[in-house]
């Protein structure tokens, strides 16, 4: 049984990936894209599939959690029957939350209980939605529990690693810019990301587009295309900001992202 569904480029292959959460004693499907060769299922490959085995898993995403150019997966976790709980041994109720830190070769690892989710509350969880919640150019987590007040999880993520956001406002295009897509190129390395309606598990993200840089303090290029089908380029663009684009007007505004921690060390 499936649950939360997710889209992205965890490989640096310029094609989407799939994440699929799946009930209890089911692992996670990561549907890698082979291009012309189709999907392969590459969740137990890929380390995430027996973490997640016991649980019943919804909401999901790919989101670079530590801006270091590759996208992490979340996964939200809760059973469907409180009942469960008056089983010894079995699953329960309320499950953790789960993080993958992706190690840049096709593999994920474990930090559940290294990034502090672990010190959070156990809870029945659904849908989580995804976004930069303080503006500081970390991915924070909005999560909703049943028959309880919702997560709001705010990264602290403290490490020289830059980052940028593009906010897209369509003018002949919707003006939400939904179904836009932004690619970035660094040091011979391209990133996607597109706008999208929903995702997770009936769940909203922030409309802006995130990027960790790692390293680079540089974009060398951005295209923007937008729905309708016109493209637009800039160039040598700064990291470290929030950029919003007005779809043929170039960049609107430009505002500074906060100094990183080790950026004004002595």
């Amino acid at each position: 049984g499936s649950m939360g569904v997710d889209f992205g480029d965890y490989t640096h292959s310029e094609r989407l990936s799939i994440y699929v959460t799946n009930f209890t004693e089911q692992p996670n499907n990561l549907y890698r894209n082979l291009g012309s060769q189709g999907f392969t299922d590459v969740g137990w490959a890929s380390k995430t599939g027996q973490p997640s085995y016991p649980y019943v898993k919804w909401g999901t995403g790919f989101v670079d959690f530590d801006n270091d150019g590759w996208l992490d997966l979340f996964v939200a976790n809760g059973h469907v029957y409180p009942q469960v709980d008056a089983i010894s041994g079995g699953p329960k109720y309320r499950e953790p939350m789960q993080l993958f830190r992706n190690l840049g070769n096709g593999t994920f690892e474990d930090i559940s209980s290294a990034s502090g989710l672990g010190q959070v509350s156990l809870a029945c969880r659904r849908g989580t939605a995804f976004g930069d919640v303080n503006n500081d150019g970390n991915m924070d987590m909005a999560i909703l529990n049943v028959g309880e007040p919702p997560t709001l999880l705010i990264n602290r993520t403290r490490n020289s690693s830059h980052r940028v956001l593009f906010k897209l406002v369509g003018t002949k295009s919707n003006r939400a810019a939904i179904g836009a897509r932004v690619t970035i190129l660094l040091s011979g390395v391209r990133q996607f990301s597109e706008v999208r309606a929903g995702g997770s598990y009936l769940s909203h993200n922030d409309l802006r587009q995130h990027f960790g840089l790692g390293s680079a303090t540089k974009i060398d290029s951005a295209e923007i295309r937008w729905p309708n089908g016109k493209v637009e380029a800039l160039q040598n663009l700064h990291a470290d900001a929030i950029y919003t684009i007005v779809e043929g007007e170039g960049i609107r505004e430009t505002k500074p992202l906060s100094p990183l921690p080790d950026s004004t060390a002595k």
